[in-house]
């Protein structure tokens, strides 16, 4: 998928969660919070964090931010 595909779904699956997985073969699950024109920003809680540790996750009260580049995404599963 194009970078203006994945940027279209993650808008229309914000605030919901989901599995991303990258075109490295990395799978990320959490809750899109925000998209602009190049990251989607995931929110994952803390344990699934711990296991995320190679990316510039930040914290967030309770819970870390991953920015995730839109160009990088292979797949974007809906969860729940």
């Amino acid at each position: 998928m194009s970078a203006h595909d994945n940027y279209r779904i993650c808008k229309k699956y914000m605030n919901r969660h989901v599995a991303v997985t990258t075109r490295y073969g990395q799978v990320y699950q959490g809750q899109i919070i925000k998209v602009d024109s190049k990251h989607v920003y995931l929110k994952v809680d803390p344990y699934h964090a711990r296991h995320c540790a190679r990316t510039s996750a930040f914290f967030f009260p309770g819970a870390f931010i991953i920015p995730l580049v839109l160009f990088d995404l292979l797949a974007i599963a809906l969860l729940f």
